[in-house]
């Protein structure tokens, strides 16, 4: 494995670990950089000369420049990549949607991959660097897809191997897919961890806490969990500098050293005690909260978290996303779960909200009834369904664009570095109820 390209567009706060050995050339990395670089940024928002975008263009890369790498830093990568214009593409922090048609859709995405002018410099430098080499195009995630097709366009599908994640788990439809014939697959998928620059790994003091206190979500010195100023990176007292893990999907911790992870409730409840309390950040899928301890996951299934907050260290940072929509999940449960989490009690805070997307093997503990896939949606990785007492679409945009304009200091988006950021709870503009108690221990 001589060349590892890993195309964009990933969490760019993150890297892969290679094999022993292997040249990468990681131009997720690279597109973000050459679009949010501060001198790219005031020209393109010269060149428009449009009042509000020059103005967005110009904030952001002021904060770009201060390199803080905190949540302001974040937003104006965010703001960077939605000011880059392209007629196939449409980008945000933790997005991207194609400007025609869908990522399930092979179709769609080889149009995309041939019309995107965004990356045509990092196609053409993987070109170059690849010289008469076989290149391991690694795919992780949909978001990836346009990037990767236009590379096999670009260096003969008969020099690429596929791989990742993505690859693994849709080998079946890509190999149908007529432009990726003539390359080959492999069953295997890099370990990411968190970059160091989004990751402040280091001497601290130690925090103690009394866990009296904690079973109400107080101590003497502020939240329960991630207690360091708000938007810095959660900084340790062990010092050792250990490279952070970073998981998500179906990863397991490794079997020893730090790890972080935005990951189902169902599966990260049911990791060994032993890994838990080698967390060092953590973000909770659920569908539904009824208090702390009981949250439903991403398969209708409920969980108690008990044990796992009390496995985990203080100064973890750990947060719980809502996916809003899953079968038989009302508005009324929602906002209950939102009411619920908002002021963060137990340092359990908010760590943003989405719409829910029932994954084509994921089976639901209630009832629901799944339909086929649309016509042409040949690389299907969610299905639509239908149950009672279920939000339609319109309402769940709806709910989360109320929500989100009420609350304040969400994370910016679903990257690593948002998972082990310590913050304030998020602010409402009115207050919450109280609701159950969210207790630890």
């Amino acid at each position: 494995m001589e060349l590892l390209v890993i195309p964009p567009f990933t969490d760019f706060t993150t890297e892969i670990v290679p094999p022993p050995g292997a040249e990468v050339l990681d131009l997720g990395a690279g597109i973000v950089e050459r679009l949010t670089d501060p001198a790219r940024l005031r020209a393109a928002g010269e060149r428009r000369r449009d009042g509000p975008h020059t103005v967005l263009a110009g904030r952001a890369a002021a904060v770009i420049e201060r390199a803080g790498h905190d949540d302001a830093h974040l937003r104006a990568v965010g703001t960077a990549l939605r000011l880059a214009a392209d007629p196939a593409l449409r980008l945000s922090l933790d997005g991207l949607e194609l400007a025609e048609g869908s990522t399930q859709s092979s179709r769609d995405v080889l149009v995309a991959a041939a019309r995107c002018e965004l990356f045509r410099h990092e196609v053409d430098q993987a070109v170059e660097a690849a010289k008469e080499r076989r290149v391991h195009v690694v795919v992780d995630g949909e978001r990836q897809l346009p990037a990767a097709f236009a590379l096999v366009r670009a260096l003969g599908a008969e020099r690429v191997t596929l791989c990742g994640r993505l690859v693994t788990e849709q080998v079946a439809a890509l190999r149908r897919v007529p432009e990726l014939a003539g390359a080959e697959w492999l069953d295997w998928s890099p370990g990411r961890v968190i970059r160091q620059s989004w990751y402040a790994d280091g001497s601290r003091a130690r925090r103690t806490a009394d866990p009296d206190a904690l079973a109400h979500g107080t101590t003497g010195q502020g939240p329960a969990r991630g207690v360091t100023a708000p938007d810095t990176a959660a900084r340790w007292e062990d010092g050792s500098g250990a490279p952070v893990r970073w998981l998500t999907g179906a990863d397991v911790p490794p079997v020893s050293g730090p790890w972080a992870g935005r990951l189902d409730a169902v599966r990260v409840a049911a990791f060994p005690l032993d890994a838990l309390a080698r967390c060092r950040g953590l973000t909770i899928i659920v569908t539904r909260i009824d208090f702390l301890a009981a949250v439903t996951g991403l398969n209708g299934m409920t969980v108690n978290l008990r044990r796992l907050l009390a496995a985990i260290p203080v100064a973890a940072p750990v947060t719980c996303e809502l996916a809003v929509g899953a079968p038989g999940i009302d508005a009324g449960m929602v906002g209950e779960s939102l009411e619920l989490l908002a002021d963060g009690p137990g340092g359990v805070r908010l760590g943003g909200l989405r719409p829910y997307r029932m994954g084509i093997r994921t089976v639901w503990a209630g009832h629901s009834v799944r339909f086929p896939p649309r016509a042409g949606h040949d690389l299907t990785r969610w299905i639509e369904f239908d149950a009672p007492e279920t939000m339609r679409e319109w309402e769940v945009a709806r709910t989360i664009r109320t929500w989100r304009d009420r609350l304040h200091g969400l994370p910016p988006g679903r990257l690593a570095a948002c998972t082990v950021t310590a913050r304030t709870p998020a602010a409402t503009e009115a207050p919450c109820g109280a609701g159950a108690p969210m207790e630890r221990g």
